[in-house]
Protein backbone atom coordinates (compact mmCIF):
# COMPACT_ATOMS: atom_id res chain seq x y z
CA UNK A 1 0.00 0.00 0.00
CA UNK A 2 2.91 2.32 0.70
CA UNK A 3 4.01 2.01 -2.93
CA UNK A 4 0.67 3.34 -4.17
CA UNK A 5 0.73 6.19 -1.64
CA UNK A 6 4.15 7.25 -2.90
CA UNK A 7 2.94 7.09 -6.51
CA UNK A 8 -0.10 9.23 -5.71
CA UNK A 9 2.07 11.68 -3.78
CA UNK A 10 4.44 11.95 -6.75
CA UNK A 11 1.56 12.48 -9.17
CA UNK A 12 0.07 15.23 -7.00
CA UNK A 13 3.46 16.92 -6.63
CA UNK A 14 3.97 16.79 -10.41
CA UNK A 15 0.53 18.27 -11.02
CA UNK A 16 1.08 21.07 -8.53
CA UNK A 17 4.50 21.83 -9.99
CA UNK A 18 3.09 21.93 -13.51
CA UNK A 19 0.25 24.18 -12.35
CA UNK A 20 2.76 26.50 -10.71
CA UNK A 21 4.76 26.73 -13.93
CA UNK A 22 1.63 27.50 -15.90
CA UNK A 23 0.44 30.12 -13.41
CA UNK A 24 3.83 31.85 -13.40
CA UNK A 25 3.91 31.81 -17.20
CA UNK A 26 0.42 33.29 -17.47
CA UNK A 27 0.88 35.99 -14.79
CA UNK A 28 4.17 37.40 -16.08
CA UNK A 29 4.44 39.55 -19.21
CA UNK A 30 4.88 37.65 -22.47
CA UNK A 31 8.63 37.28 -23.00
CA UNK A 32 9.58 37.15 -19.29
CA UNK A 33 7.09 34.44 -18.45
CA UNK A 34 8.55 32.17 -21.09
CA UNK A 35 12.10 32.86 -19.99
CA UNK A 36 11.27 32.14 -16.36
CA UNK A 37 9.30 29.03 -17.30
CA UNK A 38 12.09 27.47 -19.34
CA UNK A 39 14.78 28.45 -16.84
CA UNK A 40 12.85 26.93 -13.95
CA UNK A 41 12.11 23.78 -15.97
CA UNK A 42 15.81 23.43 -16.74
CA UNK A 43 16.81 23.85 -13.09
CA UNK A 44 14.25 21.31 -11.90
CA UNK A 45 15.25 18.80 -14.60
CA UNK A 46 18.92 19.15 -13.69
CA UNK A 47 18.05 18.55 -10.03
CA UNK A 48 15.94 15.51 -10.83
CA UNK A 49 18.62 14.12 -13.14
CA UNK A 50 21.27 14.60 -10.47
CA UNK A 51 19.18 12.78 -7.88
CA UNK A 52 18.42 9.90 -10.27
CA UNK A 53 22.11 9.65 -11.16
CA UNK A 54 23.08 9.56 -7.50
CA UNK A 55 20.46 6.88 -6.85
CA UNK A 56 21.80 4.70 -9.67
CA UNK A 57 25.35 5.25 -8.44
CA UNK A 58 24.36 4.22 -4.93
CA UNK A 59 22.55 1.11 -6.19
CA UNK A 60 25.48 0.16 -8.42
CA UNK A 61 27.95 0.67 -5.59
CA UNK A 62 25.82 -1.45 -3.24
CA UNK A 63 25.61 -4.22 -5.84
CA UNK A 64 29.38 -4.13 -6.39
CA UNK A 65 30.05 -4.25 -2.65
CA UNK A 66 27.61 -7.12 -2.12
CA UNK A 67 29.06 -9.07 -5.04
CA UNK A 68 32.64 -8.65 -3.86
CA UNK A 69 32.01 -9.62 -0.26
CA UNK A 70 29.57 -12.50 -0.64
CA UNK A 71 30.42 -14.27 -3.89
CA UNK A 72 34.03 -15.22 -4.54
CA UNK A 73 35.15 -14.74 -8.11
CA UNK A 74 38.06 -16.37 -9.90
CA UNK A 75 40.25 -13.38 -9.08
CA UNK A 76 39.22 -13.41 -5.44
CA UNK A 77 39.90 -17.13 -5.12
CA UNK A 78 43.29 -16.71 -6.80
CA UNK A 79 44.34 -13.94 -4.42
CA UNK A 80 43.25 -15.91 -1.37
CA UNK A 81 45.35 -18.93 -2.38
CA UNK A 82 48.47 -16.89 -3.00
Amino acid sequence: MKRYALAIKGAVMGGVLTGGYLAADLMLPEPWGDYLLFLSLAVVNVGIGWRVGMLYHKLEHAADTTQKTFSPTAEGAATKKA
